[in-house]
C-alpha cells in the first residue's frame, strides 16, 4: 500500500515529514522542470497504437484421445487460462477439439491478432509428434495408421506460426506442453521422440515443456509439472517474460528430479511482462501528522491574503475555481452566499439561509474572519503560531462555524497546537458533520473505517463517504471510490469506483488511483494514454507516487516509448519527494528494474557529483550511499 495524504482534510494516508511539508524548494523547482520536459517528450513518444494494448490468448487442451488418452491437458488448459485472465488476457478456451474445431479456433485467433495491436499467446496441451523435423499437434479423433498420415490428420505447428504472424511484428508467445510419449509409435516408423527444435519467427517466443527430442511427463496429479509451474509463475508481478520461463524451468527440474528440462527459443526484441510492475491504489487512511501546510496550501494562503477583504463576487469565484477544495473554500462560499440574500422579508427564511451557510441558526458574523486569521497563522508552521491558530479555531468553532470545528478536529487529530487526542478529534468531526459539513463527514468516515477515535464501522464509513461525496467533497468521493474498488463494506464494483474517482477531478489520490485502473483495465479498457495523462495531473499536484508509476511505464515501455533515462529520473524524483516504496526500490530491490534503468540512475548520480564508480547497473555500497545523499540534498 502506498503512502499518501489529502491536503484538503478529508482523507489520505500517512505521509513523511518531507511529503507533508512539500518538497524542499530546490528539489521542487527541479521536479517542475523535470515534469515540463517530459510533458514535451510524451507528446513525441506516445504512439497512438500503444494507448490501449490488447492481450489475446487461445488455450487448447486435448485429453480424450481414443489412443493414448491423457489425464491432465484439460485441467492444465483451464489452469493456464485462469492465470492468463488474471493478467489481462482475453482468453478463448477450446477443450478436446477435433481437427475441424482446432483449425477453426486457430484461424479465428489469427484474424483477431491481425485486426488488433494485441499481444498474442497460444497455449496447447495434448499430444504432439514430429515427422521429418516438423512438429504436429494432434486433435481428438485423429486416425493415424502411418507416418505419412500425420500431416493430414494433425495440425502443422509451422502453419500455426504463420497464421499468428503479423507485419507489425507484435509479440507472439507459443507454449507447447505437447512433448508426451508418442501414442502412435507402434503404428509408425522413424518418428522422433518428443518435438523437434523450432526457430521462432521475429517477435516470437516458443516455449516447450521439455528440450527438443525429449519426452515430457504428464504428471501424477491433476496437472503436468510444466503447466503447474507455469500457471504459478505467470501472475507474479514485475517479472520479465524470460524470467517467468526460467522460474518455471527451475520448478520443473526440482519436481522431476532433473528428468525434464523445459526449453525456449526466442526472437523477441523487447521486454514483456505478464504482470508488469505497478503500485497498489492508495487507501483512504487519514492524514495524521504534526507538520505544516503543503506548498500548494502555502500558495493558497498567499493568494487569499491578496483578496481577504474583497466582497467582489467575481474575485471570490476565481479564487474558488483555483482552490476548489482549499483551506478557504468554506469562507469563500459563505461570503458568496451572503452576497445573495433571499428576496424575502420573512425572518424565518433569512434565518434558514444563514443556517445553511454556517450550519447553525445563529452564527457570529466575526467567525469567518477569525477562521481566516487562524488559517494564515497555520501557514507559518511554528509551534507558537500553531498554538495561537488553535485558540482562534476554537473561538470560531464555539461561535457555530462548521469549517472552524473541522480545523479544531484536525488540530486534535494531528496534535498540532494542542496535544493529540483522537477522541476529541472524532467528537469535533462529528459536531461539524452533524451540520452537513462535507469534509468533516469524509474525515469522520475514515475514522470509522480504521477504528480511530470510534469503533470500527465500515457501514457507517460508507454512509458518511456517500453523504460527503454527494455533497461535492472530493475527499469523500475518492474514499468512496476506493471502497468500491476494493470491495470493502460494499460489493466490489470497478465501474462505480471509476465514476467516483473521475468525479474527484482535482484530487491527486483520485487521479492516481484512476490511472492505475486504466493501466490494469479495471472497470473498463486498458488505456495507457489516459493513465499517463492522469499521472501527469497527479504529479502537477505534488503526488510522488505518480512519479514512481511513470517510472514503471518508462522502464518497461508500456504505453509510451521505452526510456530508461526518464525511468531513472522519475524514480529518483519519487524518492527525493519522500516516497517510501521508491526508497525500497532503489536501496533494497533494484533488480526489479531493468539493467539500463539502473545504469541511468548511476549516470544521473555521477552527473550530480555524488557517484564516481563504474556504470554497471549493479548497486554496490557506493551507489546506495550516493542515492541516499541525492535524496537528502537540498
Amino acid at each position: 500500500m502506498s503512502a499518501a495524504r489529502d491536503i484538503g482534510g478529508g482523507s489520505g494516508a500517512r505521509f513523511s515529514r518531507m511529503q507533508r511539508c512539500g518538497l524542499a524548494a530546490a528539489a521542487r523547482a527541479w521536479l517542475v522542470l523535470l515534469y515540463a520536459s517530459f510533458v514535451a517528450t510524451l507528446a513525441v513518444t506516445l504512439p497512438r497504437a500503444a494507448l490501449a494494448e490488447g492481450r489475446q490468448a487461445l488455450v487448447i487442451g486435448n485429453s480424450a484421445y481414443a489412443i493414448g488418452p491423457l489425464a491432465n491437458p484439460r485441467q492444465d488448459a483451464e489452469s493456464i487460462a485462469k492465470a492468463l485472465k488474471t493478467v489481462g488476457f482475453q482468453v478463448t478456451v477450446v477443450l478436446d477439439a477435433n481437427q475441424q474445431a482446432m483449425r477453426r479456433a486457430i484461424i479465428d485467433f489469427g484474424r483477431v491478432l491481425r485486426a488488433t495491436d494485441s499481444v498474442g499467446l497460444l497455449y496447447y496441451a495434448g499430444h504432439g509428434v514430429q515427422v521429418g523435423g516438423e512438429n504436429f499437434l494432434i486433435p481428438i479423433g485423429a486416425d493415424i495408421k502411418a507416418q505419412e498420415e500425420v500431416p493430414v490428420e494433425g495440425i502443422n505447428l509451422n502453419e500455426v506460426l504463420k497464421t499468428m504472424a503479423r507485419p507489425e511484428n507484435r509479440i507472439n508467445i507459443v507454449i507447447l506442453d505437447a512433448c508426451r510419449n508418442n501414442p502412435f509409435e507402434s503404428l509408425t516408423r522413424n518418428m522422433g521422440g518428443g518435438l523437434a527444435q523450432v526457430l521462432a519467427p521475429t517477435g516470437t517466443l516458443i516455449a516447450f515443456a521439455t528440450a527438443p527430442g525429449q519426452v515430457a511427463l504428464d504428471g501424477e496429479g491433476q496437472h503436468s509439472p510444466y503447466s503447474l509451474a507455469l500457471a504459478q509463475a505467470i501472475p507474479q508481478a514485475g517479472i520479465v517474460l524470460e524470467e517467468v520461463f526460467r522460474r518455471t524451468r527451475r520448478q520443473v527440474l526440482a519436481a522431476t528430479a532433473n528428468k525434464q528440462t523445459p526449453w525456449e527459443h526466442s526472437s523477441l526484441t523487447g521486454e514483456f511482462f505478464f504482470r508488469p510492475k505497478t503500485a497498489e491504489p492508495e487507501t483512504s487512511a487519514r492524514p495524521v501528522d504534526a507538520g505544516g501546510l503543503s506548498e500548494a496550501q502555502v500558495d493558497e494562503v498567499r493568494a487569499w491574503d491578496r483578496i481577504k477583504d474583497s466582497r467582489d463576487s467575481e474575485t471570490l469565484r476565481r479564487h474558488l475555481a483555483a482552490y476548489p477544495g482549499g483551506l478557504f473554500a468554506d469562507v469563500v462560499r459563505a461570503r458568496l452566499d451572503r452576497g445573495a440574500v433571499p428576496a424575502s422579508s420573512d425572518s424565518g427564511a433569512i434565518a434558514g439561509w444563514i443556517g445553511n451557510i454556517f450550519g447553525t441558526a445563529s452564527p457570529d458574523p466575526e467567525a469567518e474572519t477569525i477562521l481566516a486569521e487562524a488559517l494564515q497563522l497555520s501557514a507559518r508552521d511554528t509551534p507558537e503560531a500553531d498554538i495561537e491558530a488553535f485558540r482562534l479555531y476554537r473561538a470560531a468553532a464555539t461561535r457555530g462555524l462548521p469549517a472552524a470545528m473541522h480545523q479544531v478536529a484536525r488540530a486534535y487529530d494531528r496534535g498540532r497546537g494542542v496535544g493529540r487526542n483522537i477522541l476529541e478529534a472524532a467528537a469535533w468531526y462529528r459536531k461539524a458533520a452533524d451540520t452537513g459539513h462535507a469534509p468533516s463527514m469524509a474525515s469522520l468516515g475514515t475514522m470509522y473505517e480504521f477504528a480511530e477515535g470510534v469503533p470500527q464501522d465500515i457501514a457507517e464509513a460508507l454512509r458518511l463517504y456517500r453523504l460527503s461525496a454527494e455533497a461535492g467533497d472530493e475527499h469523500g468521493m475518492t474514499s468512496l471510490g476506493y471502497l468500491y474498488q476494493q470491495g470493502k463494506g460494499v460489493a466490489k464494483d470497478a465501474v462505480e469506483a471509476r465514476k467516483w474517482y473521475a468525479a474527484a477531478a482535482s484530487n491527486p489520490r483520485a487521479l492516481y488511483n484512476l490511472a492505475l485502473m486504466n493501466v490494469r483495465g479495471e472497470g473498463g479498457e486498458r488505456d495507457f494514454g489516459e493513465a499517463i495523462r492522469l499521472l501527469q495531473g497527479a504529479i502537477e499536484k505534488g503526488h510522488v507516487g505518480a512519479m514512481r508509476e511513470l517510472a514503471f511505464l518508462f522502464d518497461e515501455g508500456r504505453g509510451v516509448a521505452r526510456d530508461s533515462k526518464a525511468a531513472a529520473e522519475y524514480l529518483l524524483a519519487a524518492y527525493k519527494g519522500g516516497h517510501k516504496d521508491a526508497r525500497v526500490d532503489l536501496l533494497t530491490r533494484p533488480e526489479a528494474w531493468s539493467i539500463e534503468t539502473r545504469r541511468q540512475v548511476q549516470r544521473h548520480l555521477a552527473a550530480s557529483g555524488l557517484y564516481s564508480g563504474r556504470i554497471t547497473g549493479a548497486f554496490d555500497a557506493k551507489t546506495r550511499a550516493a542515492i541516499e545523499a541525492y535524496a537528502h540534498r537540498a
